[in-house]
C-alpha cells in the first residue's frame, strides 16, 4: 500500500479513519432510533379504556394506536379498533368481528398467531397481542351476537386470559358468565389450547380447526359448544357447527349474522 510516510500509505489511513466514522455514525444512529422508538411505545396506552380515556377528544369508536410487549420484539406498537360501551362504561378493545364474508378465518397458526384482517370490518387481532394484553392486567371480555332476525344478545365473563405460544395460547382463565346469550364457553372450552387447521392442538384424535374451518379452543371431549371463527355464512340454517356457532343460543346448526368478541382491564388504575 505504500512505504510507511508515504502520502499514498496517508491517503489510505486517512480513508479508513473515515470509513470508521462512519460507520460508528450509522450503528449510533440505527440505536438511537431503535430507542426513540421504544421509548415512543412504551408511552402508548396497553388498552382501549385507556386510549379512549386520555384521547384528548369527544369518546368515540374507532382505531387506535396501544402498545404491548411481544415475545422477543420487547414494545411493539400496532392498531386497534375500540368500541365505546353501550352501558356507558369504559372502552372495549376489539379483538374479533365477523359481518361478513370478505375475509376467509379459516388460515393456519401463523396468521392466527399475527392477526389478519381489516380493523374496520372482519379481523382477528393476533394470539401474540392477545396473550400479551391479558397477561399484562386481569382482563374481562364481553361477546356480541346478532341473529338473521336482528336480535342481539350478549355474552360476558367477568375474567378472561390466554397463555403464550409456549403453551399454545390456552384458554387459561374464563371467569363467572352473565348475559343473555347463554354461556358457550365454560366447561368445555376453557383450559383448551388453540387449534388451527395445521396445528391441531385438541387432543381429540381428530382436527377440529380443519372440520369446522377456523381456528378456536376447541374441546378434547366434544370440539364444540361454540365456535366463531368459522366460515360466515349469508344464511342462518347451517349444516352441524358450521359457521358462527353459539350453541347455548341456537344451537349447533344456526350460523350467526354478527359477532364481535371485546375485552378490556377489570380494573383501571387511571379512574
Amino acid at each position: 500500500v505504500g512505504k510507511p510516510g508515504s502520502i499514498l500509505s496517508q491517503t489510505v489511513a486517512v480513508m479508513y479513519r473515515q470509513r470508521i466514522v462512519f460507520i460508528t455514525f450509522i450503528l449510533l444512529t440505527i440505536s438511537q432510533f431503535k430507542n426513540a422508538a421504544e421509548g415512543t411505545a412504551q408511552h402508548l396506552p396497553t388498552s382501549c379504556a385507556e386510549a379512549v380515556h386520555f384521547s384528548g377528544r369527544t369518546p368515540s369508536s374507532g382505531i387506535y394506536q396501544l402498545r404491548a410487549q411481544l415475545p422477543d420484539r420487547g414494545y411493539t406498537t400496532f392498531y386497534a379498533y375500540c368500541l365505546l360501551d353501550p352501558a356507558g362504561g369504559e372502552a372495549w378493545t376489539v379483538i374479533q368481528r365477523r359481518q361478513d364474508d370478505s375475509v376467509h378465518f379459516n388460515r393456519g397458526w401463523s396468521d392466527y398467531k399475527n392477526g389478519f384482517g381489516n380493523l374496520n370490518t372482519n379481523f382477528f387481532i393476533g394470539l401474540d397481542k392477545l396473550h400479551a394484553l391479558t397477561d399484562l392486567q386481569l382482563h374481562e371480555l364481553r361477546i356480541e351476537l346478532k341473529d338473521f332476525d336482528d336480535v342481539v344478545k350478549v355474552a360476558r365473563y367477568e375474567s378472561f386470559a390466554i397463555g403464550g405460544e409456549e403453551l399454545k395460547y390456552v384458554l387459561t382463565v374464563l371467569g363467572a358468565y352473565s348475559g343473555t346469550a347463554g354461556d358457550s364457553l365454560t366447561g368445555l372450552h376453557d383450559g383448551c389450547k388453540f387449534s388451527t387447521h395445521d396445528q391441531d392442538n385438541s387432543e381429540r384424535g381428530t382436527n377440529c380447526a380443519e372440520v369446522y374451518k377456523g381456528g378456536w379452543w376447541f374441546g378434547k371431549e366434544l370440539c364444540l359448544k361454540s365456535s366463531l371463527n368459522g366460515a360466515y355464512k349469508d344464511k342462518s340454517s347451517t349444516d352441524y357447527g358450521q359457521g358462527l356457532i353459539w350453541t347455548s343460543w341456537h344451537g349447533y346448526t344456526y350460523s350467526l349474522k354478527y359477532v364481535h368478541m371485546a375485552i378490556r382491564p377489570k380494573y383501571n388504575s387511571f379512574v
